[in-house]
């Protein structure tokens, strides 16, 4: 990648890769995602959890476990935009509703109660237990990026992790650590940016209006986006719903990169 601007530095043969730490979390970044997977050769999307710990919103399925449902969501919206995705195997343990459990249906309240729980645990207790449970995530990021050579990494802020999810800010630590050992030992460096809420107190950084990306894509990457984040239903519910169109609209309007050298 050049030294302007994120979309204008995109070239044909750059890798990019986001790492989030469940399904639906590249969402939070759509319309640049897939921007980026129509003008480099790869956008590869991680997911290092299951988000076997998450809601469902949509209805019962007592064929398959809530992991499972959002495996089959996270793959199918990953591709639509033509992304690569890549789910890991370590623990989504904010919540204690679903973990290995089936798919039932979850009462929004209380759904979204369990998530604003999540901060019981810090940052440093999640990157302990996932590396008790699963091995050290860091390594794991890190054979990710010797797999796949990215020029460009994006993942959720060090502060608030783009929603105040502590699995976000854990994520982003071990991501920002595997940057680090990875741009050590290889010959091409990988830049690394931290995806913020444009509507947060954070405004330092490059603000990446999705109307350009329209203009330089030829595209309408909202509605790209749009269309790829409903098929989370199990998040946001079922397609149409307002839920799911009121969030479309908040997080597709444009997204707020900043690199660590930034300010």
């Amino acid at each position: 990648m050049g030294c302007t601007g994120f979309p204008d530095g995109l070239r044909p043969e750059d890798v990019v890769l986001f790492a989030g730490a469940h399904p639906d979390d590249e969402t939070v970044i759509g319309p640049l995602l897939a921007y980026c997977a129509d003008r480099c050769r790869r956008v590869v999307v991680l997911s290092l959890t299951r988000g076997e710990s998450g809601h469902n919103l949509t209805r019962e399925d007592m064929t398959h476990t809530l992991s499972q449902v959002r495996e089959m969501e996270f793959r199918a919206s990953v591709g639509a935009f033509g992304g690569l995705p890549i789910m890991l195997d370590y623990v989504n343990g904010t919540s204690r509703a679903h973990p290995g459990g089936l798919a039932v249906l979850d009462l929004r309240p209380e759904a979204h109660k369990r998530w604003r729980a999540a901060g019981r645990e810090t940052p440093e207790q999640i990157r302990t237990r996932w590396t008790e449970q699963t091995g050290d995530p860091v390594e794991a990021v890190l054979a990710l990026l010797r797999a796949n050579k990215p020029s460009a990494v994006i993942t959720l802020d060090l502060e608030r992790g783009f929603t105040d999810h502590v699995e976000h800010i854990a994520l982003a630590h071990i991501t920002r650590d595997a940057v680090s050992a990875y741009n050590r030992e290889a010959d091409a460096k990988a830049t690394l940016y931290y995806a913020y809420d444009p509507k947060g107190d954070v405004q330092e950084g490059e603000h990446i209006l999705t109307s350009d990306l329209n203009r330089l894509g030829g595209k309408d990457y909202f509605a790209v986006a749009a269309e790829c984040r409903v098929i989370y239903e199990s998040q946001f519910g079922p397609r149409g719903s307002q839920e799911s169109t009121n969030y479309s609209a908040a997080r597709s309007a444009e997204a707020l990169l900043r690199r660590p050298d930034a300010g």
